[in-house]
């Protein structure tokens, strides 16, 4: 199997010299804790999984050949759409779906269920990178997660939308895991107001924003999006990318970025000297604006840059592998990228016998998983396939 070394080691360390964990570094005062993942092998192709999740990106914020006016994920179903005892893929007319955070509902003890009846909350911890406080529309970061028809249909087609379904393949000897299609897609896009934008990145102006993010509209308020996870089910373990736009503060803090494909920059260093500053635009490869182009892609996508892709629970010498987005784990989930993996936390997205997330793997949320998965935490649990959606599953 092909081997892609991590980008670098981060600077979360611990420093050992009067500590008794010095005895695990042999040759080091510090120990590494996380290492910021890499790009990695992709099953049946051989692309990276930079260059696969670019093109995955491309596919799915092209426009959309049933709706021209959206692009093509915004057609899929959202959670919403997916986990209710009526299940129904979307009309092309239907609109966005934006709400709470699921992630931070979950860490602050809110209903789950009421959290998709709130279209945009205030954030874990705004300070966290500046973010807005105070102003009209009030600042607040709005979130959907899309599931392509592949994925959709698995899910439903199966009864594992609600937890009665659930139950039923619980008790099922001869259902012993969920296997998504291949062509499985999720996208978890993370929106804010305008407005708040121009608040957030002062010298912007609404033309400038306009110009380049793109923008959806929900209950008469306009949302630009900032950041997007996109998962594949291409790999056993999925395939995973986060998309940040180039004016996010502090986008590359703690990991630094790292793209093999689709930037001229394959490797930005963090800033280890101040958090929340800009790193810059994304100069994009001549590969990726060619896909561009071919896609007929609006010119607001040049703005948007891979953070990382992820295909290991850690690299090959047992250093769990981290990835996380600056607003979604950040900003929103108030936790620290550097102890942030997509993989990891996903491994946990699971069922018991009453056709629900189990207190144990729930439990794990709060807390930012990285490596590999501990087995015990699944005993007495089916996993739902790496994906988290299981938690609204009425």
């Amino acid at each position: 199997m092909r081997k892609y070394l991590p980008m670098a080691v981060i600077g979360m360390v611990i420093a050992a010299a009067s500590s008794p964990l010095s005895a695990l570094s042999a040759s080091s005062n510090d120990i590494t804790v996380t290492v910021s993942s890499g790009a990695g092998p992709v099953d049946g192709t051989q692309q990276n999984s930079d260059e696969f999740m670019w093109r995955q990106f491309v596919d799915l914020v092209s426009p959309s050949a049933t709706t021209p006016s959206k692009v093509e994920f915004e057609t899929w179903a959202s959670d919403s759409d997916t986990f209710t005892s009526t299940p129904q893929w979307p009309a092309p007319d239907a609109r966005p779906k934006l709400h709470a955070s699921l992630l931070q509902a979950l860490k602050s003890g809110h209903s789950l269920a009421a959290t998709l009846d709130v279209p945009c909350a205030k954030p874990g911890n705004a300070a966290v990178a500046g973010f807005p406080t105070s102003g009209t529309p009030t600042p607040c970061v709005a979130e959907e997660t899309k599931r392509n028809k592949p994925q959709f249909d698995y899910i439903v087609n199966n009864n594992l939308n609600t937890q009665a379904g659930l139950a039923k393949a619980f008790a099922n000897s001869a259902f012993s895991a969920l296997v998504m299609p291949k062509e499985s897609l999720s996208v978890k896009t993370d929106w804010v107001p305008v407005k708040t934008v121009l608040q957030w990145i002062p010298y912007t102006t609404e033309k400038f924003i306009r110009d380049n993010y793109y923008i959806t509209t929900d209950n008469g308020t306009e949302y630009a999006l900032v950041s997007m996870h996109v998962s594949s089910r291409q790999n056993p373990n999925w395939v995973w990318a986060s998309f940040e736009h180039s004016l996010n503060p502090g986008r590359c803090d703690s990991i630094g970025c790292s793209d093999s494909f689709g930037s001229t920059d394959p490797v930005v260093q963090p800033n280890r000297n101040a958090a929340n500053k800009q790193y810059g635009a994304c100069r994009i490869s001549t590969a990726l604006a060619q896909l561009m182009k071919e896609k007929n892609l609006s010119s607001v996508w040049r703005s948007y840059c891979l953070k990382g892709s992820q295909v290991e629970y850690t690299a090959s010498n047992g250093i769990p592998s981290a990835l996380g987005n600056s607003v979604i784990e950040g900003v929103v989930g108030n936790g620290t990228i550097s102890a942030s993996s997509c993989i990891a936390c996903h491994a946990y997205a699971s069922f018991g016998k009453e056709g629900k997330p189990t207190s144990q793997t729930t439990a794990m949320l709060p807390y930012n998983p990285t490596g590999e998965p501990i087995q015990n935490v699944l005993v007495g649990s089916k996993q739902y396939d790496f994906m988290w959606g299981v938690l609204l599953a009425p």
